[in-house]
Protein backbone atom coordinates (compact mmCIF):
# COMPACT_ATOMS: atom_id res chain seq x y z
CA UNK A 1 0.00 0.00 0.00
CA UNK A 2 3.26 2.37 0.60
CA UNK A 3 4.69 1.88 -2.06
CA UNK A 4 2.23 1.95 -4.84
CA UNK A 5 0.99 5.86 -3.12
CA UNK A 6 4.85 6.70 -2.65
CA UNK A 7 6.10 5.79 -6.05
CA UNK A 8 2.91 7.15 -7.86
CA UNK A 9 2.99 10.61 -5.46
CA UNK A 10 6.92 10.92 -5.64
CA UNK A 11 6.62 10.46 -9.75
CA UNK A 12 4.25 12.91 -10.32
CA UNK A 13 6.28 15.41 -7.73
CA UNK A 14 9.60 15.32 -10.07
CA UNK A 15 11.99 15.86 -7.73
CA UNK A 16 14.62 15.53 -9.95
CA UNK A 17 13.86 18.73 -11.81
CA UNK A 18 14.25 20.24 -7.93
CA UNK A 19 17.52 18.58 -7.82
CA UNK A 20 18.45 20.45 -10.99
CA UNK A 21 17.01 23.86 -9.53
CA UNK A 22 19.83 23.76 -6.65
CA UNK A 23 17.36 22.24 -4.23
CA UNK A 24 19.19 19.90 -1.60
CA UNK A 25 17.23 16.52 -0.81
CA UNK A 26 16.19 17.56 3.09
CA UNK A 27 14.31 20.39 1.08
CA UNK A 28 12.57 17.96 -1.61
CA UNK A 29 11.89 15.71 1.14
CA UNK A 30 10.34 18.67 3.30
CA UNK A 31 8.19 19.53 0.05
CA UNK A 32 6.99 16.31 -0.41
CA UNK A 33 5.51 15.88 3.15
CA UNK A 34 3.94 19.40 2.86
CA UNK A 35 2.54 18.78 -0.56
CA UNK A 36 1.07 15.35 0.42
CA UNK A 37 0.36 15.77 4.19
CA UNK A 38 -3.37 15.10 4.97
CA UNK A 39 -2.73 11.77 2.24
CA UNK A 40 0.26 10.74 4.92
CA UNK A 41 -2.02 10.90 7.62
CA UNK A 42 -4.73 8.94 5.71
CA UNK A 43 -2.32 6.48 4.79
CA UNK A 44 -0.72 6.38 8.22
CA UNK A 45 -4.02 5.82 10.18
CA UNK A 46 -4.26 2.65 7.61
CA UNK A 47 -0.89 1.06 8.67
CA UNK A 48 -1.28 -2.18 11.16
CA UNK A 49 1.79 -3.50 12.91
CA UNK A 50 2.85 -6.15 9.81
CA UNK A 51 2.27 -3.21 7.68
CA UNK A 52 4.91 -0.94 10.03
CA UNK A 53 7.36 -3.43 10.47
CA UNK A 54 8.13 -4.30 6.65
CA UNK A 55 8.07 -0.20 6.58
CA UNK A 56 10.84 -0.40 9.07
CA UNK A 57 13.10 -2.96 7.36
CA UNK A 58 12.62 -1.20 3.73
CA UNK A 59 13.67 1.20 5.58
CA UNK A 60 16.97 -0.23 6.95
CA UNK A 61 17.52 -1.80 3.32
CA UNK A 62 17.50 1.42 1.91
CA UNK A 63 19.71 2.97 4.21
CA UNK A 64 22.56 0.10 3.55
CA UNK A 65 21.89 0.85 -0.46
CA UNK A 66 22.38 4.61 0.26
CA UNK A 67 25.74 4.06 2.47
CA UNK A 68 26.94 1.29 -0.85
CA UNK A 69 25.86 3.75 -3.57
CA UNK A 70 27.86 6.44 -1.46
CA UNK A 71 30.95 4.29 -1.44
CA UNK A 72 30.88 3.28 -5.14
CA UNK A 73 30.87 7.33 -5.98
CA UNK A 74 34.23 7.56 -3.70
CA UNK A 75 35.31 5.03 -5.63
CA UNK A 76 34.73 6.66 -8.83
CA UNK A 77 36.17 9.93 -7.83
CA UNK A 78 39.55 8.43 -6.30
CA UNK A 79 39.36 7.12 -10.00
CA UNK A 80 39.66 10.56 -11.38
CA UNK A 81 42.30 11.95 -8.88
CA UNK A 82 44.56 8.94 -9.88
Amino acid sequence: MWFKWFYKNWEKFSPGELIENGLLPSQIAERFVEDNQDNLIALANKFDDNNEEALEEFMKLSESELHIIKYFLKLIQLKKIK
